[in-house]
């Protein structure tokens, strides 16, 4: 049989099957809503948080790694290596400004779990990756009851801490010096011009990272229009 007649039979084979009575019933897959998206631990402490937070952030549960953070190594077998690392592997509650919904905090719930020799050290990459990214990490421990002043300040602290990191970094330059092509100062690598496409300022040059829409790091060019 041609390859052509083998393609022809191939698209109405489906029709056949059904005037002949022959189509099967489509496959039921096997899947079911879980009960316990959040453990009754996990339940309890996002219950405090709503309580000590309010409507200051967005608190979102078990969110992957992926999720917040990319790997911005330009070196593909580098780039599958630490990408697979965060696969598979959340936060248990995030904090997100509710107007541009930006990650501004992770929230890990430790129980005793976290003292095995395997959880250590995945705890410890966590924190390495957190670290890495310049965005702030704090760690409860899984209690009956929890002091609302106590979380709050260790929350607020942390923040402070992750505003002076993120500071520190963006002011970053090489010898003092401008750079004729400024250096991404999130991914430390040079970045590229770009043209803003619509609205008041449409045709303006700036300069972007290359891993956009992941990372959204801009440099205005002055006197450019």
């Amino acid at each position: 049989m041609t390859k052509q007649k083998a393609g022809c039979l191939s698209v109405f084979l489906p029709f056949l099957r059904l005037f002949v009575g022959e189509e099967k019933e489509p496959k039921k897959l096997p899947y079911a809503k879980r009960d316990d998206f959040l453990s009754p631990s996990e339940m309890s402490f996002y219950k405090v948080l709503t309580q000590t937070l309010g409507d200051e952030f967005i608190i979102c549960p078990k969110v992957g790694l992926k999720d917040v953070f990319f790997v911005k190594s330009r070196d593909n077998r580098e780039f599958t290596i630490y990408n697979n690392k965060i696969n598979r592997k959340h936060v248990d509650f995030l904090l997100c400004r509710p107007d541009k919904m930006e990650p501004v905090l992770g929230i890990e719930l430790d129980d005793s779990s976290h003292r095995r020799d395997d959880r250590l050290e995945r705890d410890i990459f966590v924190d390495d990756v957190f670290n890495a990214a310049g965005l702030p990490l704090v760690r409860f421990r899984n209690k009956q009851s929890y002091a609302l002043s106590e979380i709050r300040e260790k929350i607020e602290n942390a923040l402070k801490q992750g505003k002076e990191y993120t500071s520190s970094q963006n002011t970053t330059e090489t010898n003092g010096l401008q750079q004729e092509v400024p250096i991404c100062p999130k991914c430390n690598i040079p970045m590229v011009l770009r043209a803003v496409k619509r609205g008041n300022n449409k045709g303006k040059e700036f300069y972007g990272c290359i891993n956009f829409p992941k990372c959204r790091e801009i440099r205005e060019i002055e006197g450019k229009v």
